[in-house]
């Protein structure tokens, strides 16, 4: 939407959704009609080396297609008036009816509203895998959390469900900070108050901290505010082009650990029913993270909303 990321168009976007499974084809025994599912964006062939690995979403044949904006087969399966339409990530859930591969629809019971299962199909399974998953916090533990927009709550929920004594959170939009406290954050600072509020709080720096932005900046501002021996896992993903300008002296005499995650470190549907465990048990908020709810018919609207910095996440209905 930005033009940080070259894409094909028309294209069909959309990559986070929830639905209720209307048809099956042929030879697909694990869903049921009538079955809800949110859905997952990670399709893989299942033999290169990251499949094998237990990471679908690294799959080299996947982010083949999401560069092409097509499915693993190289088709799209989706057309108007004639001429092609490319898919979103590979999912294109922004329509009333979608297609996709039965290993994409993961079975959500009939207990969570769409509307709030929609959040798990990505923004919850980044960010409460890359804590859970990579970052791995012991409890009592200091968490940074830079940015708290859709995937950064989910990465305070995670950090809080980790049981980390200390969860500071940064975002320059004050509905967000807030938001940011109410679902487990201990601070929360806009990005001009983090040096002073650290030096306070943290002077040596945090444990673990998480980029939720990704840009080089943020990451940069991850690795300053963590504490020599500790972990920095970048969850954002960069626009396309951006380099990170590294000091060596931070892994070699501070031995600081620099990594990243990609949609929560673990197969969506071996992380997924560990999620709907948390929300059942009251664990994982959904409801309050929920913002405004257009129309598919009023799509830019929507994505105005979304990119003026609303706190809760943006809703696209049929």
């Amino acid at each position: 939407v930005k033009g940080e990321w070259q894409r094909p168009t028309p294209m069909v976007l959309g990559h986070e959704g929830s639905g209720v499974v209307e048809a099956l084809g042929e030879g697909v025994a694990v869903l049921a009609e009538g079955d809800r599912v949110v859905l997952s964006w990670a399709p893989s062939c299942g033999r290169c080396v990251d499949c094998r690995r237990g990471r679908p979403a690294a799959c080299i044949e996947l982010q083949r297609a999401i560069g092409a904006g097509t499915l693993l087969d190289g088709t799209t399966g989706m057309t108007l008036d004639g001429e092609t339409l490319y898919r979103g990530t590979a999912t294109g859930a922004l329509t009333e009816r979608l297609v996709v591969g039965a290993e994409q629809a993961l079975p959500l019971g009939d207990d969570i509203p769409l509307e709030q299962a929609a959040l798990l199909g990505c923004a919850a399974l980044t960010g409460v895998g890359a804590v859970a998953y990579n970052a791995r916090p012991e409890p009592g533990e200091s968490v940074l959390v830079i940015g708290a927009g859709g995937v950064g709550q989910f990465v305070v929920q995670g950090a809080r469900i980790a049981g980390a004594g200390t969860i500071v959170a940064v975002d320059p939009v004050e509905g967000r900070r807030a938001q940011a406290l109410r679902l487990g954050a201990t601070q929360a600072f806009a990005p001009d108050e983090l040096k002073e509020g650290m030096r306070a709080l943290a002077p040596d720096g945090v444990d673990v901290s998480l980029d939720a932005v990704g840009s080089p900046e943020t990451t940069s501002l991850a690795l300053r505010w963590t504490r020599n021996g500790g972990k920095v896992v970048i969850v954002g993903l960069p626009a396309a082009g951006l380099r990170l300008d590294l000091d060596p002296a931070d892994f070699n005499r501070r031995e600081k650990v620099l990594t990243g995650s990609m949609y929560g470190s673990e197969d969506p549907a071996v992380a997924l029913p560990q999620l709907l465990e948390y929300v059942r048990a009251g664990r994982l908020e959904l409801d309050s993270l929920l913002g405004p709810s257009y129309a598919l018919d009023d799509v830019n609207e929507a994505f105005e909303a979304s990119l003026a910095g609303s706190p809760g996440r943006v809703l696209v209905t049929p």
